[in-house]
């Protein structure tokens, strides 16, 4: 399996305020997995964003954590085998349309991690808008997602009947990253009779992106930064393990930078670098952004243990696509990838 981590980077940053909104999630509380090749559970979750009056909400945000390990009692399910998946949108707003996973700019997988938060909208494209007058002050969001559960020979050593507990926390964020609301919900997993037959053991690749690099950030503040350019760092930030050769790729979900209001600056604006940290010994490719899959970094096999990146955002000096740019925020999102070379 491929492990994919999504996340924004929100550069030249200039918060707008938006309005606190209602966040509800349903569920179907239950999947059976009985076959070695997998399972998708359709409409597994809803989230939706609901409320009453004038609604204008530019940029927005939504997350999802595994509160604790999957377990059955004795044993744990690894959470990174499950993903979900958004289908469709729906609502109503006045006078505007319900904007589209495409226009929202969701991932079209996100796969789940222990402990650690991961965003189904990790940052808005579309805003929120609603007016109130005309006697229609109520509006909702509504996002359903299959829940899809990977195969492999790693299902056949769960007891079969058992059920695992999952928990699951979603959250959902204005521009200013303050919380709007929290919803937990419980979901059983059971082990069926696997069909089929167990496949080969499978590459083991895991990719993760550390909490304080989850939205990137980089700013211009001054004229130096312009004429210099300017460049952030996060340090041990990319973070892989792989049983093969691997290669890690990037790529953004949009063709552009854009902002709330509707400015735009091209992906090449920002380059982007890797830098790997002792004793990871992999190979680096920087990169200038771009809305095609680029290959930034490649390694051998880590035998099973961590190896860390930095990970390094920069702009060129005396750009103009810069110099003539209106002051604003310019957001994105990142995919990255890790799979076998």
């Amino acid at each position: 399996m491929n492990n994919k981590f999504f996340y924004s980077i929100i550069f030249l940053l200039n918060c707008l305020v938006g309005s606190t909104q209602n966040l509800n999630v349903d569920s179907n509380n239950y999947a059976s997995i009985d076959s070695y090749s997998g399972i998708t559970k359709s409409n597994a979750y809803k989230v939706w964003i609901d409320g009453n009056g004038s609604l204008s909400l530019p940029t927005w945000r939504v997350s999802v954590r595994v509160k604790q390990p999957i377990s059955n009692g004795t044993q744990i399910f690894p959470a990174d085998k499950i993903s979900l998946i958004p289908t469709t949108t729906y609502g109503k707003f006045n006078p505007n349309n319900v904007p589209t996973i495409a226009q929202i700019g969701m991932p079209l997988q996100t796969f789940l991690k222990q402990g650690q938060e991961v965003f189904l909208v990790p940052q808005s494209q579309a805003g929120l808008y609603n007016n109130a007058a005309g006697g229609n002050p109520y509006y909702n969001l509504h996002i359903p997602f299959d829940l899809k559960v990977e195969g492999g020979a790693y299902l056949s050593q769960f007891t079969t009947w058992s059920e695992f507990t999952m928990v699951l926390e979603f959250v959902f964020y204005n521009q200013n990253n303050t919380i709007l609301g929290i919803q937990e919900k419980y979901y059983k997993l059971q082990i069926a009779t696997l069909s089929g037959t167990p496949p080969t053991p499978e590459n083991q690749l895991s990719i993760k992106i550390a909490s304080n690099a989850v939205n990137g950030l980089l700013e211009l503040k001054t004229k130096e930064d312009y004429i210099q350019g300017a460049s952030v760092t996060y340090p041990n930030a990319l973070m892989v393990s792989s049983n093969t050769n691997y290669q890690i790729k990037v790529v953004s979900l949009h063709p552009y930078f854009s902002s709330a209001i509707g400015n735009t600056l091209p992906l090449s604006t920002i380059k982007l670098n890797v830098v790997p940290v002792t004793p990871n010994s992999a190979n680096i490719f920087p990169v200038n952004l771009s809305n095609v899959s680029q290959k930034i970094a490649s390694g051998g096999t880590t035998q099973g243990t961590q190896v860390n990146f930095n990970i390094v955002y920069a702009t060129q000096a005396d750009d103009i696509n810069l110099i003539n740019a209106k002051p604003d925020q310019y957001t994105t999102t990142l995919q990255y990838e890790i799979l076998p070379q």
